[in-house]
């Protein structure tokens, strides 16, 4: 005896592989909360995610924005040029275009016109926030600055970039 299809069939299937994907998304979800067990890190926490455990992904922040980088870890992951970024947050650097000069990689800006700081932020947090390898995860923690302001940017900063600040 067979048994005719009907709608009411097929659309039981549809709304099958609907929940499926719909669960497979919600697991997804939940076990990228769970590894990380926030979407705020702390200065220790965040330096975990700075590419050399290759079982990690490589977490990069500007001015408090924490993305995920992973997708570009020729770039990000040691001994890469931009590698320095990972692990922390290096708005400071992303503003002066100083990759030269470690004391750059930090989220302090003193020192830096804020005017020009903010927009090299928004510009590089824009690049991040629209591409369609990297993308937000989260946030980190600052704590509140204390002691001098990093010396200015000395040598030639990043090509394209001005050393005016």
């Amino acid at each position: 005896m067979s048994r005719k299809h009907t709608l009411k069939d097929s659309l039981f299937g549809i709304i099958d592989i609907v929940r499926v994907i719909g669960g497979l998304l919600l697991l997804n979800a939940f076990l990228s909360w769970w590894f990380t067990s926030s979407s705020t890190w702390g200065y220790k926490e965040l330096a975990l995610y700075n590419g050399t455990d290759q079982n990690l992904p490589i977490y990069l922040a500007i001015n408090g924005k924490v993305y995920d980088v992973t997708n570009g870890r020729a770039f990000y992951g040691p001994p890469a040029t931009y590698s320095s970024f990972s692990g922390k947050d290096s708005a400071r650097a992303f503003v002066t275009g100083c990759i030269k000069s470690p004391e750059q990689y930090t989220h302090d800006l003193r020192g830096i016109e804020p005017t020009k700081a903010a927009k090299h932020i928004a510009d590089w947090q824009k690049y991040y926030d629209e591409s369609d390898k990297y993308w937000y995860v989260g946030t980190v923690h600052h704590e509140e600055l204390t002691g001098e302001p990093p010396a200015p940017c000395k040598g030639a900063p990043y090509p394209g970039m001005t050393s005016d600040f």
